[in-house]
Formats: structure tokens, sequence, C-alpha cells
């Protein structure tokens, strides 16, 4: 089971890196869709940023810009709709918004988005995650962009009411606007227990996940699943914030299942094979403890290919292989080589033979020209005609030759 379960994470990651490119977009594509359709359904106060082509021109934007401008999109949609109604409150909120965005700019430029997610992840009981995510994958400085987006998810709901109200265009009038917004958001304990809850969260995880001892990851999204509970639970009693236990109990313990299974899509550690090595250089003497990380090959599968004949039951079918007359395999150089070696052992030098008879050639030094032809192991001696002709011619000039030697001799 295991297995395969190691295997499909392999099949996914290997799909993901080949389509990386198009899904990270898509995603943000249909995340800014779901940003801004929150936006418009929470204000909505001016129809004409309602329009679907506005929602999807500006999801297409940040869709393949970075994070920051999706951020920048939230907010002055945000602000279009306040100023519909009211300039003051439109006024105050984008003073919080150059504030909260300057700071998350100034300390986690990479984590800006987090302050558009809790609002968003809110709505459906999953912003619990956030926090233990921050945790597990970054350092304490993520409790910035979390709690701005506490703020953020409140400060939309205040803003809402504040915008109903009638403000004639005086100083006292204005001034009396904005003490209300920040009497109740500064009153709004909710808010202020969410962001001691999310913060001490986002600590444990981290603090528990730097330790060396096993499994110190899994524990410590046990442990800030743990803490968001039981702090959430301790404000419901000391504070009079209404929380619905079951479902805080539920979306906490989904929220470190998603956590979880985010860790095992990034890596997955063998603590049966772990390596502790000790060594000094000059300066300091090093404790090391290498746990080697799970690797699984995927297996290989064997395709048969069958004819349709074969599949009903009749004789297979074989295509014949016909081999290129020009093809030549890649030691054809050397099989060339050998064969004209054969071939130069086979070649002689020529010498000159002296003339024998043909009575010689046969290689019976006892036949004689007068016996005729023997046979002799059922072949027969006899010379052909044109041989005896040749023969005798040669005997004629050797007579003729003895015949001129003996007269110089006289």
């Amino acid at each position: 089971m295991i297995t395969i379960l190691l295997e499909i994470r392999e099949i996914i990651l290997k799909a993901y890196q080949k389509v990386r490119f198009i899904v990270n977009p898509a995603v943000k594509f249909l995340f800014s869709i779901l940003v801004f359709s929150a936006i418009n359904t929470d204000l909505g106060f001016n129809p004409k940023f309602t329009g679907v082509p506005i929602v999807l021109a500006m999801a297409a934007v940040s869709a393949v810009t970075p994070s920051q401008v999706l951020v920048l999109f939230a907010a002055g949609l945000t602000l279009l709709h306040v100023y519909a109604v009211n300039l003051f409150v439109a006024i105050l909120l984008l003073l919080i918004y150059i504030v909260l965005y300057a700071l998350l700019l100034r300390f986690t430029p990479k984590h800006v988005a987090v302050a558009v997610v809790i609002p968003v992840l809110a709505k459906y009981n999953l912003h619990y995650s956030v926090p233990i995510l921050m945790g597990s994958t970054s350092n304490p400085a993520t409790i910035l962009p979390t709690i701005c987006g506490v703020i953020v998810y409140h400060l939309i709901d205040i803003v809402k009411v504040a915008a109903g109200r009638e403000v004639e265009l005086n100083l006292e009038d204005v001034v009396g606007l904005y003490t209300d917004v920040f009497d109740q958001l500064m009153d709004n304990h909710k808010m202020i227990m969410m962001i001691v809850v999310f913060s001490l969260v986002i600590t444990v995880v981290w603090f528990i996940r730097r330790f060396s001892f096993d499994y110190s990851f899994q524990i410590s999204l046990g442990a800030g699943v743990l803490v968001n509970i039981l702090g959430f639970l301790i404000a419901d009693l000391k504070y009079d914030v209404t929380v619905s236990v079951g479902t805080l109990i539920l979306m906490s313990v989904l929220s470190g299942i998603i956590a979880m299974f985010c860790d095992y899509m990034k890596r997955i550690l063998d603590y049966t094979a772990v390596e502790r090595v000790q060594f000094e250089d000059d300066d300091y003497y090093y404790y090391v403890k290498a746990v080697p990380k799970v690797n699984i090959s995927l297996r290989e599968m064997d395709v048969k290919h069958f004819n349709r004949s074969a599949i009903d039951g009749d004789d297979y079918e074989y295509e014949e292989e016909t081999e290129d007359e020009d093809y030549e395999p890649d030691n054809a150089y050397e099989s060339h080589e050998e064969e004209d070696e054969e071939e130069d052992l086979d070649v002689k030098e020529y010498e000159p033979k002296e003339y024998k008879s043909p009575y010689m050639l046969l290689g019976n030094p006892d036949v004689s020209e007068e016996e005729g032809p023997v046979e002799e192991d059922g072949y027969s001696t006899e010379l052909p005609d044109e041989t005896r002709e040749e023969d005798d011619y040669y005997e004629e000039e050797m007579l003729l030759d003895d015949e001129d030697e003996s007269d110089e001799e006289k």
C-alpha cells in the first residue's frame, strides 16, 4: 500500500513538473476570481464593478503577475465600492491599507497574499489552516501578514456598517466617524483572540519542527492543531467569543491534514536509516544528523500488441523483417578488414615451374610411353590426344637441339 502511494506521488509530481507553467497561472486565475467575487458579494455598493468582464480582466492580469498585484486589485476594488457610498470611510480605509501594505512590503514581501487569503478562506472556516502552513513552511515573520489578514477580515464588517451612516461635511462628524470605527476595531475581542491564537500556532509549529528528533514535523503539525483548538476554546470561555466547537475541531483537524498532505508532496523522510556524523574544523565542532529522503522509481510496463486473428483464436501472423541492402551494421568496417586479411592469406606469389612430362604429372614413375595407359583404382592414366601431340612436339625439339650441339663439337 505504501509503495502504491509513493508511486502515485511520483506520478503527480512528474505530471506537475511538465505542466506547472499552465497549472500555476490557472490556479492564480481561479483564486483571483474567488477573491473579487467575495468582495463584490460583501460590499457591492457600486454595480459598475460587479460585472463579469471586469472580474475576469482583473483575474487574468493577476494570474500572470506577482501576488502583490492581486493585493492591490483587491484593495482598489474595495475602495471603489466604499467610495460609492461614503467618501470619508473610503479615505480612512485607504489610509489603513497604505499602512498595512507598506508593512507587508517592508518585512514580508513574499507573503503579501496571506492578507487576502485569510478573509476569503474565513467564509468557509478554512482560515485555521493558514497559520499551520505558515509555521511549517516559513518562520515567525509570517505572523505579520497573518495579523494583517485578520485585521482586514474584521475591518470589512465594520466598514459595511460605517459606510451606511450619513456624515455631514464638518470636522466633528468626521472625527466622530473615525473614532467609532477605531473603537469597534480595538474592542473586537474575537479579532484580538484570533491574532493571539494564530501567532501562537505559527510560533509553536515553527519551534517544534526545528528539533532534530524523529518525526518532528508531524508532531509540530499535531501541536499546532491542538494549540488552535485550545486557544479558541479558552477565548470562548473567558471572553464570551462565540465559537462553534464542532466546527472549530473539525476544521482544525482538516487544516492539519491539509498541511500534512502538503508536506507529503514536498518530501518524505526515512527515519529508519538515520546517520549521525561528528566532525570539526578550526572554528567549530559539528554534530550532524542526516535523514535520507524516500525516493522510488516507477515500474516500467511492457505493452504487448496482438493482432485481431490472435485475439479471435487464429494463428499468429508475423511480418517478415526485410533488411535494406545498403544498410551496414556498426561493425561492418571490421568485418571488411577481416575479409581482406583472409584474401591476402589465400594469395600466393607466382613461381615459374619447370616443364614436366604428362606422365610425370600423373605421379607414376613406373609407367613408360611404350606401356600406354594403365587402369589404376578405376581411373585411366591415358592422356588426351592434344597432350600427346604437345609431348611429341617437345621431344622432337629436344632431339634437334642435341644434333646441333654434336655437329658444333665436330
